[in-house]
């Protein structure tokens, strides 16, 4: 948790201070008790009783876990938390992230499941026959860096979190402590910027945004991996309206996919994305829905592993039925975009 002062931002898209509340202060809240009882439940116990606290992180110990509200902005829809503590604040706390060895471990292994299909997708957009260059914003513990890895690409890292980049170089991935911008690489020398479950996180998306831009060639593409901020404002709605056993259902989806009390920083749509990104020339190549990455390990229960599996099967097999994908967009919880460097 960041500590006070909080501050009042505008919407980062179009600079609009307008907004209405979508998730109060209070709601924040007590879905954030909802989520931790929700994981505890679901987490093996220790000899002690409740399970280690490290085992909540990223399920439902979240850097922005502070009760502030949820706002839409009344102009182009981004969704986003208002108000919030300052830009140094938010990355001074994700350099002091603290997750332990075992639990970086069990997310690697769960990052490399999520990325490979992912680097399989990309590939068609990718130069063949010649050395590709990568870099990720926000590698974390390094799952995509790893799997780039295995194509031959030339990956590298960047990411504050001290713990994350010692864990990287312990397996032999690159991975620099610095900003994109900060990076020192030649423009127009990079094929792809990956930006998985971290844009959301940028306190200000336009210096990364404009870095990218510098850094890819014309023909690049930059690739994200997003929370839906349209599918949280759906999902409150459900919540509110649906008979019990239903407005249950969707509580549950929610807390495997972490949108229980939203602990992002903003929740884009492709709307809000397109706007953004076209300013700096991106076209936009595809869209894909998904779901988040695997949350369960060795640490969760067996029928829990079931239960998140099963959830998240069935709504990777619904946006794959005919005629189901036009809507799926907008509702699943997290989505992949793919936009070209012109």
């Amino acid at each position: 948790m960041i500590a006070q002062p909080m501050v009042e931002v505008r919407c980062s898209v179009c600079g609009e201070g307008s907004y209405e509340v979508i998730c109060t202060p209070a709601q924040v809240k007590a879905d954030l008790q909802y989520v931790r009882q929700f994981h505890r439940r679901r987490l093996r116990p220790t000899p002690n009783g409740s399970p280690p606290r490290s085992a909540l992180a990223d399920r439902a110990d979240f850097t922005q876990d502070y009760s502030t509200a949820i706002v839409s902005c009344m102009a182009c829809g981004l969704v986003y938390r208002n108000p919030r503590p300052p830009a140094g604040a938010i990355e001074e706390a994700y350099e002091k992230e603290r997750y332990g060895h075992e639990r970086l471990a069990a997310m690697f292994d769960a990052q490399v499941e999520l990325y490979r299909p992912k680097a399989q997708y990309l590939r068609q957009w990718l130069a063949s026959g010649s050395t590709v260059k990568i870099v990720e914003v926000g590698s974390f513990v390094g799952g995509f860096l790893a799997v780039g890895r295995e194509y031959g690409w030339q990956m590298l890292g960047v990411d504050p979190g001290k713990e994350v980049d010692v864990f990287c170089k312990e397996r032999g991935l690159q991975v620099l402590p610095e900003t994109l911008g900060e990076v020192q690489l030649a423009k127009d020398s990079i094929d792809c910027v990956a930006i998985w479950n971290t844009f959301d996180q940028l306190p200000d998306p336009d210096p990364t945004v404009s870095a990218a831009r510098r850094l890819l060639r014309t023909g690049g593409v930059l690739a994200l991996h997003i929370p839906s901020g349209e599918s949280f404002r759906r999902a409150q709605r459900w919540v509110t309206v649906l008979p019990r056993p239903f407005a249950g259902w969707v509580r549950v989806a929610m807390a495997w996919n972490n949108l229980m009390a939203f602990p992002y920083l903003h929740g884009y749509s492709i709307q809000t994305l397109d706007h953004l990104l076209m300013r700096y020339d991106f076209q936009r190549l595809a869209v894909e829905p998904d779901t988040l990455v695997r949350l369960s390990d060795s640490q969760t229960k067996t029928w829990a592993k079931w239960e998140e599996r099963l959830v998240k099967a069935a709504w990777r097999a619904a946006y794959r039925l005919p005629g189901i994908r036009d809507v799926a967009v907008p509702i699943a919880p997290w989505f992949d975009a793919y936009y070209r460097a012109q």
